[in-house]
C-alpha cells in the first residue's frame, strides 16, 4: 500500500486513481490522480497529480483564474497531467473566492498550499525544497504574491503567470467607465469586492489592503523568486501589470534574467494563451529553476521604501460629513405642547441580535405611551454609525416619539440581503419591548438616510410593507443600488458616484449580468421599485436638486408604488446638499414631523 494512503494527518477527499500515462523502458509508469483538504475551508482542496519516482520530483501548485470569484481547480487537469507526464508532482488548489473572504485571505490559502505540500512532499514523491507555482489570470496574481511574499524564494522557486492581474489597483483604474469592455469592467468589480472597499487613501485600512494586493508593492530583488508572465497584445489584462512588477524587481536588484515579460500576439488571456509551444517551453524554464539551489540573498543595503499604488487626481469624496448630523432647528412655532421639547429623554444602548454591529440606541420619555420611529443610519453601506444621528433622534424624542437610531452590518462584512434582515429584526425587537419603552407596537415608522433609505424603503415594501411600519421617510435615498451603479460608471462620473458604484457592487457581491442568474436576483431584489405592492407602508421621499443620488431613484418608487394605490410623496428641494446636509433646508424638519404625526 502507498505510503500517501496511510500517512497520519493526510485527509484523502476523493478515491485515487491511477492511469497508465507513459512507458519507460520495458514497463508502463502509473500515474497516480487523488483529492485532498490543505485547509478546512470547503473550497480549501487540492488534486494531486504524480509518478512513482525513485528521486524526488519538482513540485508544481496550479492556481486557477476566474475572477477571483468563479473557476475551479478541476479546470485545470488537463494541463496538471501534461506537467506530471513531464516530470513534476502536480498540486491543482481551489482557493477562497474574493466573496468568502476578503484580501489577504486568497494568498493566505495559496501559502497555505505550498505549506501543505511542502509537509506532505515525501508521500508523492517530491522534492519539498523545490516547488513552483503556475496561476491564470487571479491565480496569476496569487502566483506572483507567492513569488514575492516576503523573500519570496522562501515560499517557491519560480512562478508562472499568464495574464496575471498583479495589480488589482491598476485593473480598478483602467475600467472607469463603461468605455471600458466588460470583460475589464468584471474584474473591475471583483477587485472591489476583493479588497471589500471603494480605494480611498483616506481610508487607511482600505488603502493599505489594496496596496497589499499590489505584488510590486512586496518586489524585493534577489530575494523574490524568478517569474515567467505572458500576456496577449490585446488581453484584457494589459502587459504593464507585469512590466510594472518587473520594473519593480530590477530597481530592488533583481537580475532582468530572473523576470521575463512575454507578450504574444492576438487578445487571448489565461489558460488560452498556454500553448504547446509555450507548455513546452514553461517545462524547461520551470526545471532549470526547481533543480538548482537559489542564489543567496544579496545585500542591497537599505531598500527603498515599498510601493504603494499611485493616489489618484480626483479629489477623494467626504466620506462621513455628509451623513453627520446637523444642528437641528429650534421647536417650530405652535407645536403641541405634549409633543414639547421641554422634556428629558430617557437614553440607553441595546442589542437587537447577536453580531456586534446589531445594536441599537435608545431615545424615550418613560411613561407615555409613544410611537416609534426607527432610524437608519447612511454610508454607502460601508461606514458611518448611529452615533451619527444623536441630535436628530433626541428632537424627535423631544417631540413625542420614541426614537430607537440603528447600527446594521455592513456591506464589507456582509451582502444583501443582510441589511435589510437586520432591519426587520431590529423593528421586531423594538415592538417586542415596547412596554419598556411605553411604544406602541402598532406604531412604528422609519427614518432612514441614503443607503439606510435605501434600506428603510425595502422594509417598507418587504411582503405587505404595512405589516412592519405605517410609513417611511427616507433623505436621498439609493432606491436603486443597479441606477447607481450605472451612474457612477458613466463619463464624467463625480468621485461620489463613483464610490456608490462600487458600494453598491460590494453590496450585491458581483458583477450585474443577466447571465448570473444568481447574481442578477440579487441586484434586482435590492432595488425597491420591483417589490412595489397593494398593502405597503406610505413613503415620503426627500432629494435635492443636486443631489449625486438624484430623484430619480424616488420618482421611479413612487410611480410604482402609486400603481399599487399606495401613497407617496417626492419633495425635492433648492441645493446640492445630499441625505442629512437637506435637513439644512429651513421647514424640512417641520415638514417631516407634521407628515409623521399624519401616518403615526
Amino acid at each position: 500500500m502507498r505510503r500517501w494512503l496511510t500517512r497520519p494527518g493526510l485527509v484523502l477527499l476523493a478515491v485515487a486513481t491511477a492511469v497508465a500515462a507513459v512507458t519507460s523502458g520495458s514497463h508502463a509508469a502509473t500515474r497516480h490522480e487523488a483529492t485532498y483538504a490543505y485547509g478546512s475551508a470547503t473550497r480549501q482542496g487540492i488534486d494531486a497529480y504524480w509518478y512513482d519516482s525513485s528521486t524526488p520530483l519538482p513540485a508544481l501548485l496550479i492556481l486557477h483564474g476566474g475572477y477571483f470569484n468563479s473557476g475551479s481547480k478541476a479546470d485545470w487537469a488537463s494541463t496538471a497531467r501534461y506537467f506530471a507526464d513531464h516530470g513534476f508532482a502536480v498540486f491543482s488548489a481551489d482557493y477562497r473566492y474574493n466573496t468568502d473572504a476578503a484580501w489577504p485571505g486568497p494568498r493566505d490559502d495559496a501559502l497555505a498550499a505550498v505549506a501543505w505540500i511542502k509537509s506532505h512532499a515525501g508521500d508523492f514523491d517530491a522534492d519539498p525544497a523545490h516547488v513552483a507555482v503556475l496561476g491564470s489570470q487571479a491565480g496569476g496574481h496569487l502566483a506572483t504574491s507567492l513569488a514575492t511574499y516576503g523573500a519570496g524564494r522562501d515560499q517557491v522557486d519560480a512562478a508562472v503567470g499568464l495574464s496575471p492581474i498583479n495589480s488589482p489597483y491598476r485593473a480598478w483604474t483602467q475600467a472607469p467607465t463603461t468605455s471600458a469592455t466588460a470583460t475589464r469592467r468584471k474584474i473591475r468589480d471583483e477587485t472591489v469586492i476583493l479588497n471589500r472597499c471603494y480605494p480611498d487613501s483616506a481610508d487607511t485600512d482600505c488603502w493599505n489592503r489594496w496596496s497589499d494586493s499590489v505584488a510590486k508593492t512586496h518586489a524585493s530583488g534577489a530575494d523574490d523568486a524568478p517569474m515567467y508572465l505572458v500576456h496577449s497584445s490585446g488581453d484584457p489584462v494589459p502587459a504593464a501589470h507585469s512590466t510594472d512588477l518587473r520594473d519593480a524587481e530590477t530597481a530592488k536588484g533583481a537580475n532582468p534574467a530572473d523576470i521575463t515579460v512575454d507578450v504574444t500576439s492576438g487578445s487571448d488571456s489565461g489558460g488560452p494563451l498556454l500553448t504547446t509551444t509555450l507548455k513546452n517551453a514553461l517545462v524547461t524554464w520551470l526545471k532549470a529553476r526547481t533543480h538548482t539551489t537559489a542564489p543567496p540573498p544579496q545585500d542591497t543595503g537599505n531598500p527603498p521604501p515599498q510601493d504603494t499604488p499611485t493616489p489618484r487626481t480626483t479629489a477623494r469624496p467626504i466620506t462621513t460629513a455628509p451623513y453627520k448630523d446637523d444642528p437641528v432647528p429650534p421647536p417650530p412655532a405652535g407645536e403641541n405642547p405634549l409633543r414639547s421639547a421641554a422634556v428629558t429623554v430617557t437614553t440607553g444602548t441595546y442589542s437587537y441580535g447577536t453580531d456586534p454591529k446589531q445594536q441599537l440606541d435608545a431615545y424615550y420619555i418613560p411613561g407615555k405611551k409613544q410611537p416609534a420611529l426607527v432610524i437608519i443610519h447612511g454610508g454607502y453601506w460601508y461606514e458611518d454609525d448611529k452615533s451619527s444621528w444623536v441630535a436628530t433622534s433626541q428632537w424627535y424624542a423631544q417631540r413625542g416619539y420614541a426614537v430607537f437610531s440603528i447600527n446594521y452590518r455592513l456591506n464589507a462584512q456582509t451582502g444583501w440581503t443582510a441589511q435589510r434582515t437586520d432591519a426587520l429584526n431590529a423593528i421586531a425587537w423594538v415592538k417586542a419591548h415596547a412596554t419598556q419603552f411605553s411604544t406602541d407596537p402598532n406604531r412604528v415608522l422609519l427614518l432612514g438616510s441614503s443607503a439606510g433609505g435605501q434600506i428603510a424603503t425595502a422594509v417598507g415594501t418587504y411582503g405587505t410593507g404595512t405589516k412592519y411600519v405605517r410609513g417611511v421617510v427616507a433623505l436621498s435615498p439609493v432606491a436603486s443600488p443597479y441606477r447607481a451603479y450605472t451612474d457612477g460608471q458613466k463619463s464624467g462620473a463625480s468621485t461620489s458616484k463613483q464610490k456608490l458604484r462600487d458600494n453598491s457592487t460590494l453590496l450585491a457581491r458581483c458583477y450585474p449580468t443577466k447571465t448570473d442568474t444568481t447574481c442578477w436576483n440579487r441586484w434586482t431584489d435590492a432595488v425597491v421599485k420591483t417589490h412595489a405592492s397593494t398593502g405597503d407602508a406610505p413613503m415620503y421621499l426627500l432629494h435635492s436638486q443636486g443631489d449625486f443620488v438624484p430623484s430619480t431613484h424616488s420618482s421611479d418608487l413612487c410611480t410604482a408604488l402609486k400603481a399599487k394605490s399606495v401613497s407617496c410623496t417626492l419633495t425635492v428641494v433648492t441645493g446640492s446638499g445630499h441625505a442629512s446636509a437637506i435637513l439644512k433646508i429651513d421647514g424640512i424638519h417641520t415638514k417631516i414631523l407634521n407628515w409623521l404625526q399624519a401616518h403615526d
